[in-house]
């Protein structure tokens, strides 16, 4: 996949445009000099629990996903499979449609040799356990927060999630049952939809207990990023709050209009803390503070951890 240029085409930039126009959208209502004196006072000891939140749901995540590679006679370990995760999340970050998902199951192929939609197809069930878990959690976490008084945006999203998901899941019910009666006469292609096949068929009865176990800890794990933001900022705001905040902004993620759902989630983010009567000054300073870990950091470390898997990708090849 040549990063460059998905990144350089029209659809990557059009997507970016519409980002900063949110974005500086919600700029233009900000106080800066309040925004600045709040950030001045931010408890690091907090904020850095903040971060060891977010990543470690990222190892629970890649080892869920090193789970469901097993299953499918893929042997990887932990670290390449983090290094692969955290490479998808980066690209995610940098390009809009999801192709983050589809560049993990490239890396997977030039690390294993095995097919890339055998990859694509265990990323793709494994996005089925992730919207379970998320609208799960969203669904308690929204009761528990506003009681009765849910707003209807929330129900509508919760409802739309439930929705999708059943669609998806349809949709893999469909494939298996088309795909074991085609009889194609095209090898190649048949190959790509047997090796999708054994990507999605990767939930094996003994393992789908801790597979649901590490998908709603791992989404728990990321929750609670936003509640030690609040700590961090002296906000008198719930651990189930902060939980439901972090969910619902990141369930707008899926939607891939922009890439990470940048400006989306901004705008999302935003709204969602206002509805507990959340100061502007005071959300945008939760915004800056969640997005330096949630997307800046993605694309920094991510850009390093790319450069040294270009050079080391170089190197074999002249081996």
């Amino acid at each position: 996949m040549d990063l460059k240029k998905q990144i350089l085409n029209k659809r990557t930039v059009a997507s970016f445009a519409l980002s900063f126009i949110i974005i500086l959208y919600l700029i233009s209502k900000i106080d800066l000099d309040k925004v600045l004196f709040i950030l001045k006072n931010v408890n690091i000891a907090y904020y850095l629990l903040a971060i060891a939140m977010f990543y470690l749901s990222i190892v629970i995540k890649s080892y869920r996903w090193k789970i469901f590679l097993k299953n499918a006679e893929i042997d990887l370990n932990l670290k390449d499979a983090f290094l692969i995760y955290y490479l998808s999340m980066f690209v995610n970050s940098l390009v809009p449609a999801k192709l983050g998902d589809v560049y993990r199951g490239y890396l997977l192929k030039k690390k294993t040799e095995k097919s890339i939609s055998l990859g694509f197809g265990t990323v793709f069930i494994e996005r089925i356990f992730d919207l379970v878990a998320m609208i799960s959690i969203l669904f308690i976490s929204a009761y528990l927060s506003f009681e009765a008084n849910i707003p209807s945006e929330i129900i509508c999203s919760i409802k739309w999630g439930v929705v999708i998901t059943f669609l998806l899941l349809l949709s893999i019910f469909g494939f298996l049952l088309i795909n074991s009666r085609l009889n194609l006469k095209n090898r190649k292609i048949e190959g790509i939809l047997m090796n999708f096949e054994k990507g999605l068929k990767a939930v094996k009865l003994r393992t789908f207990p801790i597979i649901v176990i590490l998908s709603f800890f791992g989404w728990l794990i990321e929750g609670l990023t936003i509640y030690f933001i609040f700590l961090a900022l002296n906000l008198k705001l719930s651990v189930v709050f902060g939980i439901f905040s972090d969910l619902a902004s990141s369930l707008l993620t899926a939607i891939p209009l922009t890439p990470s759902g940048l400006g989306i989630v901004d705008y999302a983010l935003i709204y969602i803390l206002k509805l507990k009567n959340l100061g502007y000054s005071e959300s945008f300073a939760v915004l800056i503070l969640y997005r330096l870990i949630s997307y800046f950091s993605i694309v920094f470390f991510g850009a390093i951890l790319f450069s040294i898997n270009d050079i080391n990708t170089k190197k074999e090849k002249i081996k």
